[in-house]
């Protein structure tokens, strides 16, 4: 099994949530002691989301968004850079001249993952099967 993981947004949102795999996968990936990364793209979906539920309560939004730091900060977090955005640019032409949309930031997700050869966790199997050599892991 690699050492080496990249998780994804809906990996973040579902521990952060409690979900029964998600809190699982991190017990392992703890005992391991296996290098945790998120793409910068991840960091931003989740401040987002963040941003987005409590931006009209400010004193909530400060308190969330404190958290969000700290959830943040247990994990390394990726820069989109030149040498990623070549492999994102070559993953989305190539589901582009099969008929296959996938978003802009789960390519980004996906390229960061290739580039630095990590081992992507995620619930959506779906959304990344499609790429190819990309090493996936659910929970």
């Amino acid at each position: 099994m690699p050492r080496l993981k990249l998780f994804d947004t809906t990996y973040l949102i579902d521990l952060i949530n409690g979900d029964e795999g998600a809190v699982k996968k991190a017990g392992e990936v703890d005992v391991e002691g296996l290098f945790k990364a998120i793409s910068i793209v991840t960091a931003h979906e989740y401040l987002r989301g963040v941003y987005h539920l409590y931006m009209h309560e400010k004193k909530l939004l400060e308190s969330k968004l404190r958290r969000a730091e700290a959830e943040l900060s247990r994990f390394e977090i990726m820069p989109y850079a030149y040498d990623i955005a070549k492999v994102a640019a070559k993953i989305d032409a190539i589901l582009i001249s099969e008929g296959i949309s996938l978003s802009f930031a789960d390519i980004i997700i996906a390229a960061t993952a290739l580039h630095y050869k990590l081992t992507l966790i995620t619930r959506n199997i779906g959304h990344f099967k499609r790429i190819p050599e990309l090493n996936i892991e659910t929970y």
